[in-house]
């Protein structure tokens, strides 16, 4: 854990790049190797979408009844 830690603080404390700090702050910790590949972009679903899949979700039976029937 103290080397994850030092890893970070270090990554975060080296002043030699430049551009907004988001971007500074992406760039180190992506030197010390601490950063995840972000893959393609994607979009945001619509309001819609979510509300469909949310109500779609909502259907069906309970998990709560489901475990109360193996018991």
């Amino acid at each position: 854990m103290n080397d994850y830690v030092t890893a970070v603080l270090d990554a975060a404390t080296n002043p030699s790049l430049a551009g907004s700090e988001a971007e500074r702050l992406r760039e180190r910790l992506d030197q010390a190797g601490l950063l995840a590949d972000q893959g393609k972009p994607r979009r945001r679903p619509s309001r819609d979408e979510t509300e469909r899949a949310r109500r779609h979700a909502g259907r069906g039976t309970a998990l709560a009844e489901l475990v109360s029937q193996d018991r």
